[in-house]
C-alpha cells in the first residue's frame, strides 16, 4: 500500500468518528454517567451571607473606584 492510500484511510476513519460523535452529541441520548442539572443552589441560604473574602474583595473595588 501506498502512503497516500494509508492517509486517506486514515482521514475517512477519523471523519467517520468525528461524524458519530457530533450526531450523539445532538441527538440528546446522555450517557448514564451525567447527571442531569436541575439549576438549583445545593444551599441557596449561604448566598445570602457573604463571606469574608467577599467583603475585603468589595472593598477593595470601592476604593479603586475614589
Amino acid at each position: 500500500m501506498e502512503t497516500e492510500s494509508i492517509m486517506q484511510i486514515l482521514l475517512i476513519f477519523t471523519a467517520l468518528l468525528m461524524l458519530l460523535y457530533i450526531v450523539k452529541a445532538f441527538t440528546g441520548t446522555a450517557s448514564k454517567d451525567e447527571e442531569e442539572y436541575s439549576g438549583s443552589a445545593r444551599s441557596p441560604e449561604a448566598l445570602y451571607e457573604p463571606s469574608d473574602e467577599a467583603i475585603s474583595e468589595m472593598e477593595s473595588l470601592i476604593s479603586k473606584l475614589n
